[in-house]
């Protein structure tokens, strides 16, 4: 396995190129890929959440699991229980239609997953403005 990214800029980059997929493909593709867009916005909460936990001395666990860093970003930021059950709904629209053939993901709940993905990062540059910052 490589080397895991360590800092919170680089978590936030990499979250950022997720978010500007998901946003290009809903926007440009027909039929829209709804499940490889929920895809690309649970993994740019996951690497939000693990730049979050960088930014407050933890290391992140080589892990996919929103609910699971949830859980450990709730530790240090209790404010964060106002938004964590979407978390929650991000990582059951993202992953159980890619790995259950028999469902598929309908375009409104995409938008709802995205929507969630960009309400997590709005309360995280509130929170923990580190986690947004530009090294001068």
């Amino acid at each position: 396995m490589g080397k895991q990214t360590n800092t919170p800029r680089e978590w936030r980059l990499l979250a950022a190129r997720d978010i500007s997929v998901a946003d290009h493909l809903a926007a440009t593709m027909k039929p829209v890929p709804t499940e490889v867009i929920a895809f690309h916005c649970q993994q740019a909460v996951e690497k939000y959440l693990k730049g979050v936990l960088v930014v407050l001395g933890e290391e992140p666990p080589y892990i996919h699991d929103l609910d699971r860093l949830c859980s450990m970003v709730l530790e240090h930021l209790p404010s964060f229980s106002s938004i964590s059950s979407l978390c929650t709904t991000v990582n059951y629209f993202s992953v159980q239609p890619r790995y259950d053939f028999g469902l598929s993901l309908s375009e409104d709940n995409m938008r709802i997953v995205l929507a969630h993905t960009k309400t997590i990062k709005e309360f995280l540059q509130k929170e923990i403005p580190e986690l947004f910052e530009e090294l001068r």
